[in-house]
């Protein structure tokens, strides 16, 4: 057992996100030309750098960690006027007068025997997208905050202007380094990708220069309760009594806000407090009415074998009501006795004081880990610029490393950006419980992977209702099931609206149908696990979309509710009710080549083709792709 131990523990070593970046690239790999400095990072990823004095960047930054890379063989060749630079993939031009723009930088390569040229300003509509901060108030493809632009294009390369995000300044203390803004000055700093349709190669070398997506705990990869409802701790112990008590498996219990005191917002119009947030959004202070002995109930979820999470919302810093207030400001040495803290995460010492009196109590008691539910204003009012649900994310994962060293790290949190994959996992908002809205979570999930974004966790069910809604519709709760289960995170959740409900129970026409969904996940676990591993090894999500094996192919490209669920698994999503008079729900799939065993039918088809099936209620619309090919 003791030799057991020590090889799980070197296992965990070995999948830490601690791996030797360095953000200086080797000299070799470098060509420095006036203001002007180009760094080949592989054959197809360019890193090209102008700076008005002359000065260039050798720091980290939010997106790239590491810029030692191994040096790919490429040749130069400099005049007075113009500096080439050639690959095996590709050769980029500089004419030496100043600036990077259309008129004196490009790029040309070859895309299925074409010649593609590349200059600055250059629009990329054929770009695939990444991703985007929240879903909230997302009603299928209707999103508040439109989707960011990611690194793979059927033109065949995409551009990171890395210009103005902030640098990681080595600071010798236990956080190693702290965020800085750029110097001043006029100066450019981009990334030009130039894979072709090579979309696994440019994302197994965009981990290699932006940092590898950490696996988390195998836990996280299990049943999820959560549901925004003001529960109390025997009401917990029902409810996970219950859910025993019907064989349905869990892992993570979530306890959303109401875990702490939220004071104003008892009433209907609730005050807002100085920072512009209604009263009690944020909060430290546990609600004894609720939770008479905190420590007590995070015991009971030990002895349950339950990881726990309390959600946050932090950006009234700490005020003057809180438990925690005396003892933060003593740490902090905040001298305005009497006064609100204001949120400063991106402060060394406040992050540290907030830490060690606010949050590791609550941790030593039994909290596993920490929901970000940051939807405040977006950028610190401190370090301009900055993301503050980037460097949350930051602090948040970093914190949760150095008080666990050896195990895998993780957070709970939406996304901030490119370089958001270091620090997994991400959920994403508050969506309606519509049709629609589970029509296009497979593309969104999917085409997160561009960037490195697999790990999405959904409200499965959806978060809230529209006025006209009366009650769960059943069907799309079961069918949001089904699609969960082939999601990185199987997380159901809902507000604070008495018409949802998430017991499975209290559908026993469907309760069955729902727990097959849940058990069926994990009997995938090892499946799940694996193909985790493989997101870590190689950049590729769990959730992929179906043209990073099909490049050429354009059905791959219009297939937004089927994706490949790690290498073997076609998934695909039922979007609409079944008919009313024979039962069946259709759905169109397209199966590329080869052979293809529809797991719901036990029917085979040979690929190549796009075909119009129909589905029963009791069967999950999953296809595995088959090594044998029909004769």
């Amino acid at each position: 057992m003791k030799r057991f131990l020590v090889l799980l523990t070197a296992l965990a070593c070995t999948l830490s996100p601690a791996i030797a970046d360095n953000p200086k690239a080797d000299a070799k790999a470098v060509v420095t030309s006036g203001n002007a400095r180009f760094t080949v990072l592989t054959p197809q990823l360019i890193r090209m750098e102008w700076s008005a004095d002359g000065q260039f960047e050798d720091r980290a930054t939010l997106t790239f960690v590491n810029r030692e890379t191994p040096v790919p063989e490429f040749k130069v060749r400099e005049s007075k006027s113009k500096l080439t630079i050639t690959t095996p993939a590709l050769t980029l031009t500089y004419l030496k007068n100043g600036k990077f723009s259309d008129k004196n930088l490009k790029a040309v390569f070859t895309l299925n025997g074409k010649e593609v040229v590349w200059t600055p300003g250059m629009e990329n509509p054929q770009n695939l997208l990444g991703t985007t901060r929240t879903l909230d108030g997302a009603d299928g493809s209707k999103l508040k905050e439109p989707m960011e632009q990611g690194i793979l294009s059927r033109a065949g390369w995409s551009l990171i202007d890395d210009s103005q995000r902030h640098v990681l300044t080595p600071d010798g203390s236990e956080w190693e380094e702290w965020v800085e803004a750029r110097p001043e000055g006029d100066r450019q700093d981009l990334y030009l990708f130039a894979y072709g349709h090579d979309y696994k190669q440019a994302l197994a070398d965009y981990a290699l220069v932006a940092g590898r997506a950490p696996m988390p705990p195998k836990y996280t990869l299990g049943y999820w309760w959560s549901r925004y409802w003001q529960y109390s701790d025997n009401e917990f112990v029902d409810l996970v009594n219950k859910l025993k008590s019907m064989d349905v498996p869990i892992d993570v219990l979530i306890v959303d806000m109401d875990w702490h005191e939220t004071w104003g917002l008892r009433k209907s119009n609730s005050p807002k407090d100085e920072y512009g947030q209604r009263i009690g959004w944020t909060g430290y202070t546990w609600q004894k009415e609720l939770f008479p002995s905190p420590a007590n109930f995070l015991k009971w979820t030990e002895n349950e074998e339950l990881k726990v999470a309390l959600n946050l919302h932090p950006a009234s810093g700490i005020q003057p009501y809180e438990a925690v207030y005396d003892d933060f400001t003593k740490e902090y040495g905040w001298s305005e006795k009497g006064k609100s803290v204001p949120f400063k995460i991106d402060e060394r010492k406040w992050a540290e004081a907030y830490f060690k009196t606010v949050l590791e109590p609550m941790e030593r008691d039994g909290v596993d880990f920490w929901w970000l539910d940051w939807q405040q204003w977006k950028e610190s009012k401190y370090t301009p610029g900055l993301s503050n649900t980037f460097w949350l994310n930051h602090t948040f994962f970093n914190h949760a490393e150095r008080q666990n060293p050896g195990l895998r790290p993780f957070i709970y949190h939406r996304w901030g950006g490119l370089g958001s994959h270091r620090y997994p996992l991400a959920f994403s908002g508050d969506t309606y419980a519509t049709w629609p809205m589970l029509a296009y979570l497979p593309y969104f999930t999917a085409t997160a992977s561009n960037v490195n974004y697999g790990w999405w966790g959904h409200d499965i069910g959806g978060h809230m209702f529209h006025k006209t809604q009366k009650a769960t519709d059943p069907e799309l709760y079961t069918r949001w099931l089904q699609y969960g289960v082939f999601t990185p995170i199987f997380k159901t959740h809902s507000t604070k609206d008495p018409r949802i409900e998430r017991c499975i129970w209290c559908f026993p026409d469907h309760m069955f149908l729902m727990r097959d969904a849940i058990r069926l996940r994990y009997t995938l676990a090892p499946y799940i696990y694996n193909a985790a591993r493989e997101n870590y090894d190689t950049g590729v999500g769990m959730c992929r979309p179906m043209y990073y094996d099909y490049p050429e192919s354009d059905k791959a490209y219009e297939t937004s509710e089927q994706f490949m669920f790690g290498n073997d698994i076609l998934a695909t999503t039922i979007t609409q009710p079944v008919d009313s008079i024979t039962g069946l729900a259709p759905r169109t799939i397209w199966f590329p080549e080869g052979a293809w065993f529809d797991c719901a039918t036990g029917s085979m088809y040979e690929g190549g083709r796009t075909k119009s099936c129909t589905t029963r209620w009791r069967r999950i619309p999953i296809t595995q792709k088959q090594v044998r090919s029909f004769r």
